[in-house]
């Protein structure tokens, strides 16, 4: 088996007769990815790249019961985060996190987190804690607002359309 010279390489492939540029653009011509600045301006298109984020919520328990509901979220801010924290330490009595099964600190800090975070929500989500078997439908909830902080903190515009103001309500 011989070995190759990059030269022999490049006239085998013809590379001498095509520029950079020129395999660049065949190759973009043919595929369907959008181009950077496009993928760009989709991103911003998306609702979760403004604050605060209203989402419809849509969702069937294992008993089949259907939770629907309109729901606004804003991105935390560092009081919200305080505050939810305190909350969550409250909810759990002070128990040192050692002490405490993952579950319980899930619940303690999902329902601390939309308490600060979640600016409307319907009827049935007053009192989420009082829910019968409501820990499913707390993560689906969660769900749906950790992703939106999490695309909103790669792509979200840090101009407020009509957010609340956060203040010590």
């Amino acid at each position: 088996m011989s070995t190759l010279t990059p030269e022999e390489i490049a006239k085998r492939l013809k590379l001498d007769e095509v520029t950079t540029d020129e395999l660049k653009e065949a190759v973009d011509a043919t595929t369907d990815l959008p181009k950077p600045e496009e993928k760009e301006k989709d991103i911003l298109k998306d609702p979760r790249a403004t604050n605060p984020y209203p989402f419809e919520f849509n969702w069937t328990d294992s008993r089949g019961k259907v939770w629907t509901g309109h729901f606004r979220v804003h991105y935390p801010t560092p009081l919200d985060l305080l505050k939810a924290g305190s909350m969550q330490s409250r909810l759990l009595g002070g128990a040192p996190k050692e002490s405490l099964d993952v579950l319980t600190d899930e619940i303690a800090f999902i329902v601390s987190r939309l308490s600060f975070c979640l600016d409307e929500k319907p009827g049935w989500f007053k009192d989420p804690l009082s829910i019968v078997d409501g820990v499913p439908l707390l993560q689906a909830v969660y769900a749906e607002v950790y992703s939106f902080e999490n695309f909103f903190r790669e792509h979200g515009n840090t101009e407020s359309r009509g957010a609340k103001e956060h203040s010590d309500e």
